[in-house]
């Protein structure tokens, strides 16, 4: 229903279902437009921008958020909305897609919730939980 509502309120509002128009306004400007929308968060508004229309965003999904933690790439008690300005900032905005894709990769086949599979990654040497949790004494 959520999905539906935003179509049809986009299509009144803009003619037809058509988003490349974001494309001319600032990234900001898009972001908040799309989060405008009943059941659009930031995660799904920058993967719209980054994957739909070429609008460099940084999407954090749950692997993401993990993966980043662990890494020590963002402060431990940094909220999932925080994390998407504060990461964002760790790339250039050429590397955001590959970034994103990348972490989650890592988060779903290496860097489990549970049971992190530390023993193969190819991060051990700049991870935080590695060094701290793992390899510690």
């Amino acid at each position: 229903p959520r999905i539906q509502a935003a179509l049809q309120q986009i299509s009144a509002e803009r003619g037809a279902l058509d988003l490349t128009f974001l494309k001319e306004w600032p990234a900001e400007q898009a972001h908040a437009w799309l989060t405008a929308f009943k059941g659009v968060g930031p995660k799904t508004a920058a993967i719209v921008l980054q994957f739909a229309l070429g609008i460099p965003a940084f999407p954090v999904d749950t692997h993401i958020y993990r993966v980043s933690g662990r890494l020590g790439l963002r402060p431990p008690k940094m909220t999932v909305e925080q994390a998407h300005v504060h990461l964002a900032k760790l790339f250039p905005p050429e590397e955001y897609g590959p970034a994103h894709l990348n972490l989650i990769r890592l988060g779903r086949e290496i860097c489990h919730a549970r049971k992190p599979n530390c023993p193969v990654c190819p991060l051990q040497d700049v991870c935080d939980y590695f060094r701290d949790v793992i390899s510690a004494p």
